[in-house]
Parts: structure tokens; sequence; C-alpha cells
């Protein structure tokens, strides 16, 4: 009978993928259902008693970059960076994690921001901020039931976010995610016993439970909303965690939290001057002096048509400026001025120099922004700068958080 359900409610969902694209409010989504207090006791609940002590002293971590969780030493802190490099007020977040793991890659964006932190033998823990819509939505085809078991507390207390208030998200766990059942809309329909996968998440308690899983390309599944969806999910390359992994896994997990906005921007620099704008521009504009030659110009993926040039980087009237060349005389193009800016040190190689923003500041008073632009940056990267490449993006974000971008290519003239 519980399985006739589950078919029909699955085919209701395909006819709803077929008539208007799959209205999802989540990507884990589940029927109404009561979430007890008192969890029945199981193999499952059983593996949490196991764990009770180890839960207890993960409660309420220090903020301290070398603690010990029973045995499992998490002596290296990573924190994320989209507030900061962003320039906007959204919190940082910290976790810690023990030798032998590595941040294998690290992307901000304006809409998101992604970790990837990794052992040896290929198991992940991935970060990601997605976002700033409170629905993901779109087509989707498979969905998988997920078991949702808690295995530790979590350290990871919410609260206000750009004066909104997410205590509501309750506590936090660390919670066990076993794939048990899945189905694909596209053959059939039919709800199919599967090998269990293993994952591990940090979920807020309320999601403890059977759950419905629909995967949706490019969004990410058991997430949270906090000013933007939070994703924090630990796999395995091999079928099971080790007994080891698992440790470490929940102790990295539940050492995820927030710590705060990060105020200053700039402690990467250091400088003389009392003003790190200038002075990171100032770092910048020498690293590119001399004479560049347009090369190629990227949009929407694809090499496309413009005029050939030079670029240099100089100060006209004080003011740090892109000085454009056209080769050919019958096109003049435009000069940039920076008036009013922003400026981010990233890296030694990368920059983002933020030209306007709306109700902020606007470099160029003559530009007639239109009132769905929110944000206009460049981004400067200079990590082939020693092979006498550089590329340099430009990029318009819109207010339904599209992002327009616009990528130039340049060699050095020597």
């Amino acid at each position: 009978m519980k399985n006739n359900t589950f078919i029909s409610f699955l085919f209701s969902m395909f006819l709803t993928v077929l008539l208007i694209g799959c209205d999802y409010n989540t990507t884990n989504v589940k029927p109404e259902q009561t979430i007890t207090d008192e969890i029945e006791e199981s193999a499952e609940t059983a593996e949490f008693t196991e764990n009770a002590e180890f839960a207890e002293t993960i409660t309420n971590i220090p903020d301290t970059v070398t603690h010990t969780i029973s045995d499992i030493e998490l002596n290296n802190t990573y924190t994320t960076r989209y507030g900061k490099v962003n320039l906007i007020t959204y919190p940082a977040f910290s976790f810690d994690y023990p030798d032998g793991w590595t941040i294998k890659s690290e992307e901000v964006s304006p809409t998101e921001e992604k970790v990837i932190l990794t052992n040896d033998v290929g198991t992940t823990i991935t970060y990601w901020y997605f976002g700033t819509l409170r629905d993901l939505e779109g087509p989707t085809h498979k969905i998988n039931s997920v078991d949702v078991t808690p295995v530790a507390n979590a350290s990871f207390n919410p609260g206000y976010v750009q004066a909104t208030d997410y205590s509501d998200l309750g506590t936090f766990m660390v919670a066990k995610l076993e794939t048990t059942r899945e189905c694909d809309l596209l053959a059939g329909g039919e709800s199919v016993n599967v090998e269990r996968v293993v994952r591990y998440a940090l979920l807020p308690e309320s999601e403890a439970g059977e759950q419905y899983e629909s995967f949706i390309v490019g969004l990410p599944t058991f997430s949270f909303f906090y000013a933007g969806h939070i994703s924090v999910i630990a796999t395995t390359s091999n079928k099971e965690f080790t007994e080891q992994e698992e440790r470490e896994v929940i102790a990295i997990l539940a050492s995820f939290r927030e710590v705060g906005f990060v105020s200053e921007q700039y402690d990467d620099i250091s400088s003389e001057s009392d003003n790190p704008y200038a002075t990171v521009m100032n770092d910048l504009w020498i690293k590119l002096e001399g004479v560049w030659i347009f090369d190629d110009y990227i949009f929407m993926n694809k090499s496309t048509n413009y005029t050939d040039h030079t670029l240099e980087f100089q100060y006209i009237d004080n003011i740090p400026c892109m000085n454009h060349e056209s080769l050919n005389s019958d096109i003049c193009l435009r000069d940039t001025f920076f008036n009013d800016y922003e400026v981010v040190f990233i890296d030694e190689f990368h920059y983002n120099v933020y030209y306007y923003r709306k109700g902020e500041f606007n470099a160029d008073e003559s530009a007639n922004w239109s009132d769905d632009m929110q944000l206009v940056w460049y981004s400067f990267d200079l990590s082939n700068i020693s092979d006498g490449e550089l590329s340099i993006g430009f990029h318009l974000r819109f207010s339904n958080g599209f992002v327009d971008d616009h990528i130039f290519k340049y060699h050095k003239d020597t």
C-alpha cells in the first residue's frame, strides 16, 4: 500500500514535470509528515547512541585554530570569502579539518561560492553557497528516497543575516544520508531499491526522517536557506566510508560555524597609505605597466569580433585609467576612468575592481545604467603574466541574478 501511494506520488510529479516544468520549492521534496522528538530505537539510532559521547564533545566547539574532538585533531581551518570578495554584508563561515585533507578548489563569484575539501583517496566535503533565491526550481526526472539520520550535534547556530532572523531553522545536526530507492520519471516512473549510497551533511534537525531528493542540474540538494542556499555535503569515491573517514567527516561537518562579518578586506596588503583602495589599485597598475596588445574577445563562451587595439594602464589627472588605442583609424575606443571604485585583492594574481554598485557609487557618471543593473565590475587575471598574458573580465549583474560576462585577452608588447 505504501509503495502504491509512493508510485502515485511519483506519477503526479511526473505529470507536473511535463505540464508545468516541476515547480518545486526545494530540491529535497517531501510529503507532509510529523517528526517526533523521540527517534525509535533501530540500527540507525543505535549508531547514533554509540556516537552520543562523541556528539556531546562537539556541541559549541570553541572558535580556535587547533582543537581535538575525540581522537580527531582538527588543526587546520578554512574560512569562506563570499562577503569579502564581493564586498557585501554576508557572514563568513569556518570549518576545521585534520592533516591529510587539503582544499582542492575554491570558487567565488557574485552569485555563489564553492569550496571542495578532499583527502588523499578522493573523499570530498563540498561547501556550496548558491544565490539568493529561496526557491530552487527547474525540470527534474530523477528522485531518490533518502533516510536522513542524525549522528552528531553541530556547532552552527543560525542567527540574523541582513536584518533577517533565521533562528527558526532551529538546532543543526550532522546527518547520515542513505539513499535507499530511486525513481527515473522518464523510464516508467517505478521506484526501485538500490544499493545504499551513504553521504553526510550539515542540516537542521527538522530534516530528520525519510526525504525525497529531486535532482535539478546545477543546483545543490539537501541545502538550507540562510540568505541564500547553503549545502555542506560529504561524499566518497568508494562504495562506503572507512571508519576513520566517517569520524573525520563527522568532526569536520560538526565544526562548521559562523564567524561573523569580515570587516577588514585588505589584511593581505601591507601599505603605509591610509587609503587601501588607492594602494591596491596602484599595485595593480604597476604590475600591468607597459603596452598590451588585444588578442581575443570572448562573449557567451565564444570568440567574437572586436576591433584590434592596444591597452595601457595610466593615470590621467591623477585618475586611474585604462587607455584604449584602436589600431583602426576609423574607430575610436572609449577609455575607462575609475573616478570612484572599490577594489578587492583576492590573491597575488587576481583582483576585482568594482566599477558601479546601485545606490552606492557610479564610477562613470555619464553612464546611463538601467534600473535593473545592480553591479558592474572588472576582474583582472594575472596568473599568466610571467608569460606576457593578461585576461580582463567585464561583468554586469542584473536584479534577477543574471550575470553578463565579457572576457578580453591580451599579450604584452615586447
